[in-house]
């Protein structure tokens, strides 16, 4: 698990990476904006993986976590 997690914390390290240079550079690009629109769904992807399979420092605080326990059941009373 914790090889998971450190691969979780390396991947978003490099979406974030990504993110700090879309808003320094931006060559315009059809690659540039693949990279940029890549790093986006991959960080999407992984925070929305179970917490228990993120690093610790990426798990949604207690408080967090309710509000999304609490919209993941409302979305589920809608669905029906």
């Amino acid at each position: 698990m914790d090889s998971t997690k450190d691969s979780i914390r390396t991947v978003l390290k490099m979406c974030r990476e990504v993110t700090a240079w879309r808003e320094d550079f931006d060559p315009g690009t059809a690659e540039w904006y693949t990279l940029v629109a890549l790093a986006q769904e991959t960080h999407r992807l992984l925070i929305s993986l179970p917490a228990e399979l993120l690093p610790e420092e990426e798990q949604p605080s207690p408080a967090m976590a309710e509000i999304l326990d609490a919209l993941q059941e409302s979305t589920k009373e809608d669905a029906k």
